[in-house]
C-alpha cells in the first residue's frame, strides 16, 4: 500500500480539534470528535495494510502484525508513562501501581471508567488520556486474527458488519437499563464494546475500497457531491443535539457514517472539488503535524497538566496559552525525534511501510 499524504492530512486536522478542545475550547470545539475521526482512520489504515498483505503473500503474518504495533505504539507509550508517574509522584507523594499497570497494559480505559485515576492536585491524571489507546489495541487483538482466518473465505465483511452495530446495541442496551449513570465521558464514551464502531467503520471503507466489485459499487453511488453534503449533515446535526441519551448512544453511529461519506468522497472521488481538498490535506505543514499527532496526543495532555499545575492560571489567558503550547511543542518533538524515530528501522524489519 502506497502512502497516503492526505491520511496525515485528516490525522493533523484530529489531532487540533482534540488539543484546542483541551485547551479551554471545549465549549465550541468538538475534540471527542477528532478522536472518533483518528478511531475510523485507524481502521481504515490497518485494514488496508492487512488485506494487502493477504493479497500478497497469501496470508497474514500476525506475529509481525504485533510486533509492528509494539514498536508503534509502545515506546512513546513508555516515555510518556515514565514521565507522568514522576510527574503524578512528585505532586501527590505517591502513585498506585495499579494505575501504571492499567497504563502500560492497555487497561486505561477500564480503570478510567470503574475505579478512577487518582486526582493530581484536583486535575485530572495524565494517564486518563491513554483509554482511546486502549480502545485501539483491544480491537486489533480481536480483529487481527478473525480476518488472517476469514479472508480466504472473503466473509471477514460479516464480522466487520457486526463490530459496526453490537456497539449501538450495547449502548441503547446500557443507556435503556442505567439511564441514572449516563453521563459524557462515561461507560458508552470509553468502553472497548461500545465505541469499536468507529474503528470498524474505517475496516468497512477499507474492505469496500480494496475489491474490485465493491469499489465499482462504491464509485457508482456514493462518490456523489450530494452523499457528501449528506455526510457534513449528519456530522453537524450530531454536535448540535444536545440531549444526552442521544449523544451517548445515536451519536456516535450518526457520526460514523458522515465520516465514510465524506472522507469516501474526499479520498477518491475524482471531481476537482475533491482534488483540491486532497492538496490542501496534502500539504507540507498538516502532513507534518499528521506524522507528529501520537506524540502530540499523549505529550499535549501532559502538558496540560503541567502547565495547569505550576501556574494556576485560567486558561484562556495568554500565558497558559503560551505555555501550554510551547512545552507541547518542546516535548512533542522530543517525543517524536528520540523515541519514535530510532524504531523505524525495527518496524520495517517486520514489514511496515512506514
Amino acid at each position: 500500500m502506497k502512502y497516503t499524504p492526505e491520511l496525515d492530512g485528516i490525522r493533523a486536522l484530529s489531532i487540533l480539534l482534540v488539543m484546542i478542545s483541551h485547551a479551554g475550547f471545549g465549549h465550541i470545539v468538538p475534540g471527542g470528535f477528532g478522536v472518533t475521526i483518528f478511531f475510523f482512520i485507524s481502521g481504515y489504515l490497518i485494514t488496508s495494510l492487512l488485506i494487502a498483505e493477504a493479497e500478497k503473500y497469501k496470508h497474514i503474518d500476525l506475529k509481525k502484525f504485533y510486533i509492528r504495533r509494539f514498536w508503534r505504539l509502545l515506546p512513546p507509550a513508555i516515555y510518556f508513562i515514565v514521565i507522568s508517574s514522576l510527574l503524578i509522584f512528585y505532586i501527590n507523594n505517591s502513585i498506585k501501581i495499579s494505575e501504571i499497570f492499567a497504563a502500560l497494559f492497555y487497561s486505561a480505559n477500564y480503570y478510567k471508567i470503574f475505579i478512577h485515576f487518582t486526582n493530581v492536585d484536583g486535575l485530572l491524571s495524565p494517564f486518563n488520556i491513554l483509554w482511546s489507546l486502549a480502545i485501539e489495541e483491544h480491537f486489533y487483538i480481536l480483529f487481527a486474527p478473525l480476518l488472517a482466518f476469514t479472508y480466504r473465505s472473503n466473509r471477514y465483511y460479516q464480522i466487520i458488519v457486526a463490530f459496526l452495530v453490537l456497539p449501538l446495541v450495547i449502548r441503547l442496551g446500557y443507556a435503556l437499563t442505567f439511564p441514572d449513570m449516563l453521563h459524557e465521558g462515561g461507560y458508552t464514551y470509553s468502553a472497548t464494546e461500545a465505541r469499536i464502531d468507529s474503528i470498524a467503520f474505517g475496516c468497512f471503507m477499507a474492505y469496500l475500497i480494496h475489491k474490485p466489485i465493491q469499489k465499482e459499487w462504491v464509485e457508482k453511488h456514493i462518490l456523489k457531491s450530494r452523499y457528501f453534503f449528506f455526510g457534513v449533515i449528519a456530522i453537524v446535526s450530531s454536535l448540535l443535539v444536545r440531549d444526552l441519551f442521544f449523544r451517548e448512544t445515536f451519536r456516535y453511529t450518526i457520526q460514523n457514517i458522515g465520516l465514510f461519506l465524506i472522507l469516501s468522497n474526499i479520498l477518491f472521488n475524482s471531481a476537482k472539488i475533491y482534488s483540491a481538498a486532497r492538496s490542501f490535506l496534502s500539504s507540507k505543514i498538516l502532513t507534518y503535524i499528521g506524522k507528529l499527532s501520537y506524540s502530540l496526543y499523549l505529550q499535549h495532555w501532559l502538558s496540560l497538566t503541567i502547565v495547569s499545575y505550576a501556574l494556576h492560571a485560567n486558561k484562556l489567558s495568554i500565558v497558559w496559552q503560551l505555555s501550554f503550547w510551547g512545552l507541547t511543542i518542546i516535548t512533542t518533538l522530543v517525543s517524536y525525534y528520540v523515541i519514535e524515530q530510532p524504531t523505524l528501522a525495527l518496524r520495517r524489519k517486520y514489514g511496515s511501510n512506514v
